[in-house]
C-alpha cells in the first residue's frame, strides 16, 4: 500500500509539473506575442509621426521656396533697373566729359593764341583803336572770354563729379543686390534639395502598407472637411450658371475617380477626383463659370482653388483644383469658363506634376467625367 501511495504521489507530481510547465510556456508565449504587438504598435505610431512631420515639412519648404522665388524675382528686377540707370548715367557722364574736353581744348587754343601774339596783338589793338577807352574795352572782353571758359569748365567738372559719385553709389548698390541674388539662389538650391529629401522620405514611408492606408484616411478626412467648408460657404449662393463643363487641362487620366486597388498592397482606397497628368506649369482653366470661394494651401491637397457654380446641375455644385504650383485668381473673384485660375504643380501630397480635379455636388465628390 505504501508503494502504491508513493507511486500515486509521484504520478500526481509529474502531472502537476507538466501542467505547470505548459502553463509557464503559454504565459511566455503570450508575453512574446504581446511584446511583438507592442513593438508593431510603436512602429506604426513612429511611422505615423514621421509621415505627418514629412508632409508638414514638405508644405513649409514649398511655401518657403515660393517666397524666396518671389524675392529673387524682385531683386533681379531691381538689379536690372539699377543697371539701366547706371548705363544712362554713364552716357550722361560721357557727354559731360566730352563737352568738358572740347571746352578745355578750345579755351587752351584761345589762350595760346592770345599769349603767342600778345605783343603783336597789343600793337595791333593800339593802331586799330581810336581811343584808349576802346583799347581797354577790347582787352577786358578778351579776359571775359577766358574767365567764361574757365567757369564753364568748372561747372562741367562739378557736374561730372556729381554724376561719377552717383554712378559709384549705384555700383555699390548693384554689387549688394548681386550678393543678395547669389544668396537667394544658394538658399533656393538648398530648399529644393530639402524638398527632394522630403518627397523621398514620404515615398519611403509610403512603401509601408499601414502608412499608405493612414495617408489615404488623412486625405479622406480632409475631403470630408472640405465638404463641410463648401456647404457653409455656398449656403445662400446667388451664383447662376447655365453653361456646361469643360476639362480644365488636356492630358491622360493617371488615376480615375472612385474605388481603386493599390498595386502593391492590394488595399482598396477611395479617390475623390481624377488625376490628369500634364507638364509642370500647364495653365489650369476653370471648368465652368462661377465664383471663387477658396484659394490657398489645404493640407495634402497643396495649393487649391475652389469655384462655386451655383445650382447648374440641379444642386449646389463646386469644382476643386489641387496640387497647383501657382494660383492665378483670388477668393471672391467671378471667373468665366476657360479662364486660367492656376498652373499645374506638385504641391502637397504629390510625387509628380499633375492636376487633381474634383466635382462636388452638395459638397460630396462625384465623378468629374460625368459632367465634362
Amino acid at each position: 500500500m505504501l508503494k502504491k501511495r508513493v507511486v500515486a504521489v509521484l504520478i500526481i507530481m509529474m502531472i502537476f509539473g507538466i501542467c505547470t510547465s505548459a502553463y509557464a510556456n503559454e504565459v511566455q508565449q503570450r508575453q512574446k506575442v504581446e511584446r511583438q504587438r507592442h513593438a508593431i504598435q510603436l512602429k506604426i505610431k513612429s511611422l505615423k509621426t514621421m509621415e505627418r512631420r514629412a508632409v508638414n515639412n514638405l508644405s513649409r519648404n514649398q511655401q518657403k521656396l515660393e517666397k524666396n522665388q518671389d524675392a529673387l524675382k524682385k531683386s533681379r528686377t531691381q538689379y536690372s533697373k539699377k543697371q539701366d540707370t547706371i548705363n544712362s548715367l554713364q552716357k550722361e557722364l560721357n557727354s559731360y566729359l566730352s563737352k568738358y574736353n572740347k571746352r578745355q581744348n578750345a579755351s587752351a587754343e584761345r589762350i595760346r593764341c592770345i599769349y603767342k601774339t600778345k605783343h603783336t596783338l597789343i600793337l595791333d589793338l593800339l593802331l586799330s583803336t581810336n581811343s584808349l577807352s576802346q583799347f581797354l574795352d577790347r582787352i577786358y572782353y578778351q579776359n571775359l572770354i577766358i574767365d567764361s571758359d574757365r567757369k564753364k569748365m568748372m561747372e562741367l567738372q562739378q557736374q561730372s563729379r556729381k554724376i561719377s559719385s552717383l554712378k559709384h553709389r549705384l555700383e555699390l548698390e548693384k554689387r549688394q543686390l548681386s550678393k543678395v541674388i547669389r544668396d537667394i539662389d544658394r538658399e533656393n538650391a538648398n530648399i529644393k534639395e530639402t524638398i527632394s529629401q522630403n518627397k523621398s522620405m514620404i515615398e519611403k514611408i509610403q512603401k509601408d502598407k499601414k502608412a499608405y492606408e493612414r495617408s489615404e484616411r488623412e486625405l479622406k478626412r480632409q475631403s470630408d472637411s472640405l465638404a463641410s467648408m463648401i456647404a457653409r460657404t455656398t449656403k445662400g449662393s446667388s451664383v447662376n450658371v447655365k453653361t456646361g463643363f469643360i476639362s480644365p487641362v488636356n492630358g491622360r487620366i493617371t488615376s480615375p475617380f472612385g474605388w481603386r486597388t493599390h498595386p502593391i498592397f492590394k488595399s482598396r482606397i477611395y479617390h475623390t477626383g481624377v488625376d490628369i497628368g500634364v507638364p509642370y506649369g500647364t495653365p489650369i482653366k476653370a471648368a465652368n463659370s462661377g465664383k471663387v470661394i477658396f484659394t490657398g494651401w489645404y493640407g495634402g491637397y497643396g495649393k487649391v482653388v475652389i469655384i462655386d457654380h451655383g445650382n447648374c446641375t440641379g444642386a449646389p455644385t463646386t469644382t476643386l483644383y489641387a496640387h497647383m504650383s501657382q494660383i492665378k485668381t483670388a477668393k471672391g473673384e467671378n471667373v468665366s469658363r476657360g479662364q486660367v485660375v492656376g498652373l499645374v504643380g506638385t504641391t502637397g501630397y504629390s510625387t509628380g506634376p499633375h492636376l487633381h480635379f474634383e466635382v462636388r455636388i452638395n459638397g460630396k465628390p462625384h465623378n468629374p467625367l460625368s459632367y465634362i
